[in-house]
């Protein structure tokens, strides 16, 4: 069994891996291109190697909870009525939920590094995931909400000395036990790179984008749309630091909520501002 970890402002967790295949080695696809890692994981969708189970917070998304909760007053000063943007909203939009717990299980291969022997963060999954919490969040108020994701995933990060690529897609459903979220299905992609040999303003070689689409299970309406790029800046005395900005959008349609929750006849459209330190 492996450990590892990821600290991040919205998604820091704790892994633990589980070998399902003792008597054959994970591949290393060190020697792979990103067209190769993706045609060899795919070929072997049905072949899975490791099982995974992840625990997860959200701590910006959090954050964004707790201070209203607590602080409604203050929150309310941090809306600018004339763009229709609460900015603490804005920083903590795109995440539903305060933490979760997931179970993976797939394919998965590594990236091995010449010069240090732990693997960490290099790795790349194809297989199927189920995530569960119990708390959904809407417009940074907590609902009690027992919830669970099912997920196929094509997902990685591959890491070395000066240069950071990390991947995602996925297609999969939500499915709550609050009756006033709606249940969903959805597709999501993602991808980031940072070089800390390129420019530091290069938009092909320091950026990521990231976009999700996600219908009603009931009558198949859009019930979510996000839209996001983020400049990346890597800091040059730090080879395993960088400072992100993202911006985009978030819309969500009047089916996305029933009961209390439903705003009859509103949409709502979200500017989405997202900094971000890695480490």
């Amino acid at each position: 069994m492996e450990f590892d970890y990821e600290l991040d402002a919205y998604y820091t967790n704790v892994s633990a891996f589980i070998d399902l295949d003792r008597d054959e080695p994970v591949e290393d696809a060190s020697e792979l291109s990103e067209g190769e890692l993706y045609t060899d994981l795919i070929a072997n969708t049905f072949k899975p190697n490791v099982f995974l189970v992840e625990a997860a917070v959200h701590p910006m998304p959090l954050a964004g909870a707790y201070y209203r909760h607590n602080y409604e007053k203050e929150y309310e000063r941090a809306e600018m009525q004339e763009l229709n943007l609460n900015l603490i909203r804005a920083v903590t939009a795109g995440f539903e939920e305060p933490y979760s717990l997931s179970f993976f299980v797939g394919r998965m291969l590594v990236f091995k590094n010449k010069e240090n022997s732990r693997i960490g963060k290099n790795r790349a999954y194809i297989g199927y995931l189920a995530t569960v919490g119990d708390y959904s969040i809407k417009e940074n108020i907590a609902h009690y909400d027992k919830w669970v994701n099912f997920e196929f995933k094509l997902k990685g990060t591959r890491e070395n000395d000066d240069r950071e690529l990390d991947w995602s897609f996925r297609i999969g459903t939500r499915l709550h036990e609050n009756k006033d979220f709606v249940n969903t299905y959805y597709v999501a992609a993602r991808r980031s790179s940072v070089d800390f040999n390129e420019d530091l303003w290069s938009l092909i070689y320091n950026s990521a984008f990231s976009s999700k689409l996600e219908f009603s299970v009931q009558n198949s309406k859009l019930t979510e749309a996000e839209f996001m790029v983020e400049k990346k800046w890597p800091i040059k005395w730090n080879t395993r630091w960088s400072f992100g900005l993202g911006v985009g959008y978030l819309y969500y349609s009047g089916e996305k909520y029933r009961g209390e929750l439903r705003e009859e006849g509103v949409e709502n459209h979200q500017l989405i501002l997202r900094p971000n330190l890695k480490w």
